[in-house]
């Protein structure tokens, strides 16, 4: 019988998306993939895979795409694995499904930490130094945002 204050076997193994076993936490295996830039993003029990690993992360995001989409429905998209790099980083570093992203940025578009997010690009971008180099920058992202209709009412 489990309580609350003892660990089950479940708690103590964790998927090893590279060599699609499991491992156990804190076993020779974990630490040596730990030591090699993966990250273990405890609150959601997942194996983050190193961001150069390229292929083997697009397989292994599209193999939890189901955990993913509860991660942003529940908590952000912007949730943070272990104060480094936040989901949304890792989907777009790692080239994820264009059109998933985006249904994905639409479940959280409105939510206060989303917004703060948004606003924080966009200045970004407007303030940006190479701004004056490229003339069509700006217009390309109004344009972008009146398609999308972020904006609200065309005003034209």
């Amino acid at each position: 019988m489990d309580t609350l204050d003892q660990p089950t076997e479940a708690y103590e193994k964790i998927y090893n998306p590279k060599s699609n076993r499991i491992i156990a936490i804190n076993g020779s295996v974990y630490h040596k993939m730990l030591l090699e830039g993966y990250m273990h993003w405890k609150e959601e029990r997942l194996l983050i895979l190193p961001l150069h690993e390229l292929p083997i992360l697009r397989r292994y995001l599209s193999f939890i795409s189901y955990r993913i989409w509860s991660i942003v429905s529940e908590r952000s998209l912007l949730a943070v694995v272990n104060e480094k790099i936040s989901l949304l980083q890792i989907l777009l570093t790692a080239n994820w499904h264009n059109l998933t992203l985006c249904q994905l940025l639409k479940l959280c578009w409105e939510r206060k930490e989303m917004k703060a997010w948004r606003n924080n690009v966009f200045m970004k971008f407007l303030h940006h130094p190479n701004l004056a180099l490229s003339k069509y920058r700006l217009g390309a992202l109004c344009d972008a945002f009146i398609k999308t209709n972020v904006l609200g009412q065309n005003i034209y």
